[in-house]
């Protein structure tokens, strides 16, 4: 996908420390987040505990004092003499009782109300109330419960008290006599809740929550915003009902809520907490924007940092594949300074080393060439020589031997020279082989650079035409901006009208007089409409003419934008061609190796037939020397062997040319 080592390191470093700092975050979110709500959980069931045993010593506190009352004997004397002889009772007897009473209320400024029901319908109160003559505290239902309830102390329902406002809960026990067990009576307390909500509100929450105070109907008793309304219908009372205590974790108004609660024992009623979770976790999301920003200019800090990195591990190996190419052209003059004792540097200091050996390996070619080349000749002149000696043998036989032995001196040179020769071109063969290898990767590179170009020119095709339609969309747009504006010049000009008419019509109902005033006043409002329409219309007038500048300026950006698309597509096309050409130049240069490897091939053959050749008058030449008698005998035979050694030198002296005429190619 990336072709630059750079590129390759940068991503995978801030890939690397990206997905650590970010798995390092949420890590620590989800961790600090689970402490948050282990600790609400711990001290919210504490926090609710210590007011669940606070509401219940108060509710009992004033069961017991019902209890209480129910088995005081004053209480039981007066609703005996109330039961004989009313009068007697209600005079003699019931002012001890209110006194009683009075000094309890006196005490306890949360009793809104205290009374005594007589199962022979009397009903007195302190303090107090006035009641319809006909009352019947026995056909009440806070007496009938009392009734079916005589071993304790009866909590009903809460209500809305009407003369204050506030919620009441009724606490009575039926009132027996200690000696026949039969029902004189119910004694009760009306309870404001005021002093409850007081103490559930003093109770401090934590995370800007709320306490709640529910009955066993789900009537709201004590909450912040919903005081007094049925919350049965809500999603978590279901599971209140269920349960006397938990947790309950339940989503309204699309804030999810947390609620803890436990149930009082007296009342049956609901205690609870509510924390919105977003507030819970508030600290946590903040700890978490803190950790993803240190984060995130970490990641920058990294990057800048593998930035200078990379590039310097990326530009010694830019600089080296540079000299590469080069060589690969055959200039071996290049040299590449090493910068570091790291790998990098090592390889350019091996890749000077293989420049090199090279360079003295073409030098010794050339050398080795010139060398052969002069040996043939010499080769050729002696064999012309020994030729001319070999005619005039029969003269000069003393001149044969001395012929001789100078031929085998030079015969075993020449020898000697020729297996010289056949190391250098096996080492020439070797060269070629890695050329041939590096042409064809060179080629297989290029053809892979043509295919990215063809796909380089779709992606191009394929922007362009998006631009072209994203500039049709923004210029449709202008127009239809422009008829807006002329709509918003009509809209203006009927406002104006209409402001008009209404002014006109006010001023003829102005002097209509009284029979106009109504006329009048819809004028007016007719003229203000008309005013306000217009100031509107202007406004709309005024922002459509923001929207035109702006679309006008897009407009203008997307032909720029459209121009340098055709000019990235022209770069494409040049950039295709460029690749094309060098794509028939590297065919060119590997033809012309293949070529060359094949004449070097040639040579190499050919170098075992010029050993064996030379080998051959050596060993005629020692015979000669050793034997003079039978030169003359052998004179025709030596004749025809040394014309063969010529031909073979003039063989050898053409291969030797046209191997100089490859190693110039290469500049040394």
């Amino acid at each position: 996908m990336f072709k630059k080592i750079q590129t390759k390191i940068m991503l995978t470093m801030s890939v690397l420390i990206a997905v650590t700092l970010i798995g390092v975050s949420a890590l620590t979110y989800f961790q600090t987040k689970r402490e948050i709500l282990s600790n609400v959980n711990t001290s919210s069931k504490s926090q609710i505990d210590d007011l669940k045993s606070n509401i219940d010593l108060y509710l009992n506190f004033y069961g017991s004092t019902v209890d209480r009352y129910s088995k005081d004997n004053r209480i039981v004397e007066y609703l005996k003499e109330v039961k004989q002889n009313e009068k007697t009772g209600i005079e003699t007897y019931w002012p001890i009782v209110s006194s009683d009473f009075e000094n309890f209320m006196g005490l306890n400024q949360n009793v809104a109300v205290i009374y005594v029901g007589a199962e022979t319908k009397q009903f007195k109160t302190t303090p107090v109330i006035d009641l319809p003559a006909d009352f019947d505290p026995t056909g009440r239902p806070w007496y009938t419960a009392a009734l079916n309830s005589p071993d304790k102390a009866l909590w009903t329902e809460p209500y809305l008290d009407a003369s204050s406002g506030e919620y009441v809960v009724t606490v009575v026990k039926p009132v027996l006599d200690p000696a026949s067990k039969q029902v004189l009576g119910v004694v009760g307390l009306d309870l404001s809740l005021s002093g409850l909500s007081e103490m559930i509100n003093k109770t401090a929450v934590g995370y800007k929550g709320y306490s709640l105070l529910l009955d066993s109907n789900g009537m709201a008793l004590v909450h912040p915003k919903e005081q007094g309304k049925d919350l049965s219908k809500k999603p978590y009372f279901s599971v209140l009902k269920e349960k006397d205590a938990g947790f309950k974790k339940y989503e309204e108004s699309n804030t999810e809520n947390q609620l803890f609660y436990q149930t009082l024992d007296q009342t049956n009623w609901k205690i609870g907490m509510v924390y919105e979770t977003n507030e819970l976790l508030a600290s946590a999301q903040k700890l978490r924007n803190l950790i993803l920003i240190i984060a995130s200019l970490t990641v920058l800090a990294s990057l800048a940092i593998t930035y200078f990195l990379a590039r310097s591990i990326a530009n010694p190996i830019t600089l080296l594949n540079s000299r590469v190419q080069k060589v690969a052209q055959g200039d071996l003059t290049v040299n590449v300074v090493a910068n570091s004792k790291d790998e990098t540097g090592q390889l350019t200091e091996h890749f000077n080393v293989m420049v090199k050996n090279m360079r003295t390996l073409i030098s010794s070619v050339e050398h080795s060439v010139e060398s052969v080349n002069d040996s043939a000749s010499s080769l050729t002149a002696v064999a012309e020589e020994t030729i001319a000696a070999s005619e005039e043998v029969a003269k000069a036989i003393g001149e044969v031997a001395a012929g001789a032995t100078q031929q085998a001196q030079d015969s075993d040179e020449a020898n000697h020279r020729t297996v010289s020769l056949s190391l250098q071109i096996e080492k020439v063969q070797e060269s070629m082989d890695q050329m041939t290898g590096l042409s064809k990767q060179a080629e297989k590179t290029n053809h892979q650079g043509l295919e990215q170009m063809k796909s380089l020119r779709h992606s191009t095709g394929e922007s362009d035409e998006v631009i072209k339609n994203v500039g049709n969309v923004i210029n449709k747009l202008a127009s239809k901006v422009q008829e807006i504006e002329q709509v918003i010049h009509s809209i203006t000009e009927i406002s104006e009208q209409t402001n008009l008419l209404a002014l006109n019509a006010s001023i003829e109902a102005a002097r209509a007089g009284d029979s106009g005033r109504g006329f009048a006043v819809v004028a007016e409002e007719v003229r203000k409409l008309a005013e306000q329409s217009a100031k509107a219309a202007q406004q709309v007038k005024t922002t459509i003419s923001s929207i035109e500048s702006e679309t006008n300026i897009v407009v203008k950006e997307m032909e720029q934008t459209l121009k340098i698309s055709h000019l990235q597509n022209e770069a494409v096309s040049h950039t295709e061609i460029a690749f094309n050409e060098i794509s028939e130049t590297i065919h060119h240069i590997v033809q012309s190796i293949d070529t060359i490897k094949a004449d070097v091939a040639n040579i190499n053959e050919l170098k075992d037939d010029v050993v064996a050749s030379i080998q051959s008058i050596a060993s005629v030449a020692e015979q000669s020397a050793a034997s003079s008698e039978q030169v003359s005998a052998s004179t025709d035979e030596q004749v025809r062997a040394l014309g063969s050694v010529t031909q073979s030198a003039i063989e050898l002296n053409e291969s030797s040319a046209e191997l100089a005429a490859l190693i110039k190619q290469f500049k040394i």
